[in-house]
């Protein structure tokens, strides 16, 4: 995880807001009024522990309509159809299928950790394991619950 995020007060100061309306659960309302990501997938950036969503982005309140990287991923349900990140809750559509993922980057070399597959050359990898991606969501919100441990 990079230190630096954690030194910042406001940025701490939203993200353990996100952190408690995580613990919470999205209300009705929060979905209601949340944009919705179609051909959505989770990246986490090379080196880092940071999982963001990344996919087509509609009702946006600051970027509209639109393909986006989100801020930090904290939680995410395919079941019940919503993603939590630092800033916002988000309704989750149609995934991007995990095929095409594989397709387009077979000719790069896989990154070496299960459960990514290199995104092309933006410098993430496209997260293919639930299981993996819990666990970076989970070293998130470990490191959000506890900031001074993002130094050692």
């Amino acid at each position: 995880m990079e230190p630096h995020m954690f030194d910042n007060e406001r940025f701490i100061s939203r993200a353990t807001a996100a952190l408690a309306a995580l613990e919470c659960g999205p209300k009705p309302e929060d979905l209601a009024q949340a944009p919705l990501a179609e051909l959505w997938i989770a990246l986490v950036k090379d080196g880092t522990d940071l999982p963001v969503l990344w996919g087509y982005v509609t009702g946006h309140p600051l970027l509209g309509d639109r393909f986006i990287r989100t801020s930090p991923l904290i939680g995410l349900s395919r079941e019940a159809g919503w993603a939590r990140t630092f800033s916002r809750w988000y309704r989750l559509g149609e995934p991007f299928p995990i095929w095409k993922a594989q397709l387009a980057t077979r000719l790069e070399d896989p990154i070496k950790e299960i459960g990514l597959l290199r995104w092309g050359s933006t410098g993430y990898g496209a997260i293919v394991d639930t299981a993996f991606l819990e666990a970076k969501m989970a070293n998130v919100i470990a490191l959000l619950k506890n900031p001074d441990a993002a130094g050692s």
